[in-house]
């Protein structure tokens, strides 16, 4: 069962946090409906359900009762990794096995409002616990009330604003603001942190259900294939150790690259890319 925790709101400024629910994945509880969501939309020869399918079956499951919203929504989450729109093969199949391999959400009550709530620092000691939990390799960090480009930004800098995250980048290019959050994980080691959402204007394969920061909480495992990114400073979400053939871990790359291209529907540029963890319109943010 997760673990929930209440916060008060203590409001400091940008979007306000009230509620903080850790969820590890075991045991029955799922939401059949999920399983039978049919692919709305199509990139290249894929068809995946859109958000608002994800966001209907959420909310008639928590209509009813059946298990809380926070989980119902990191369940319908869960759900999209496995079903490979980010392109990439690897999180699918850490997605799948979420828990034996241990990717955790943590869900957060979040509004926009004139303030922002002290909450961000406990959304902060939940990362914190995950990188001091032995067996956890990544952690999400979903907050189901962000729909908007403007309180997507506002959230980080809301976390950026308690610590340890920081942003690497933080700067306006032709016409975009550009965001690179990081988090520290030990060792000198920091954690490139995705973005995923249910926004338009982001790349299809970024285009979640809800919004999502995803941390990969363990530096670099000693062996790694050697396609990805070397670097021992930076843990990124493929590094998770993963047990493969070198003939699978090479027909996965190149199956990675090829579903990537074809959801994009051009080649990955450095919006879509790893180390970028948001780019927004400066137009969306003035609206």
């Amino acid at each position: 069962m997760p673990l929930t925790l209440t916060l008060d709101p203590l409001v400091k400024g940008g979007v306000m946090v009230s509620g903080v629910e850790v969820v590890r994945w075991g045991g029955s509880e799922t939401i059949p409906q999920l399983a039978g969501l049919k692919g709305a939309q199509v990139f290249g020869v894929r068809r995946f359900p859109t958000p608002a399918d994800y966001h209907a079956v959420v909310e008639a499951s928590a209509r009813r009762g059946n298990m809380p919203r926070g989980r119902a929504a990191a369940e319908a989450q869960r759900d999209w990794h496995v079903r490979g729109q980010t392109g990439c093969q690897f999180a699918r199949l850490v997605a799948r096995d979420a828990d034996s391999v241990r990717w955790d959400y943590i869900v957060a009550d979040a509004s926009p409002s004139e303030g922002c709530s002290g909450g961000w620092a406990k959304v902060s000691n939940a990362v914190q616990d995950a990188i001091a939990d032995r067996s956890c390799q990544i952690v999400s960090v979903l907050l189901p009330d962000v729909r908007t480009g403007a309180a997507a930004v506002d959230a980080i800098r809301g976390l950026v604003a308690v610590g340890p995250w920081w942003l690497e980048v933080d700067e306006v290019t032709a016409g975009h603001l550009r965001l690179h959050l990081r988090f520290p994980i030990g060792g000198g080691v920091q954690a490139w942190v995705m973005a995923f959402a249910p926004l338009d204007f982001l790349p299809a394969t970024r285009r979640g259900p809800y919004f999502e920061l995803a941390v990969r909480v363990k530096p670099k495992p000693e062996w790694i294939f050697h396609r990805l990114t070397p670097d021992r400073e930076v843990a990124h979400l493929a590094d998770v150790p993963l047990q493969m053939s070198d003939e699978r871990w090479e027909h996965r790359w190149a199956s990675t690259l090829r579903r990537t291209r074809m959801i994009l529907g051009r080649e990955p540029d450095e919006v879509s890319a790893a180390r970028s963890t948001l780019t927004v319109p400066e137009g969306v943010l003035a609206g």
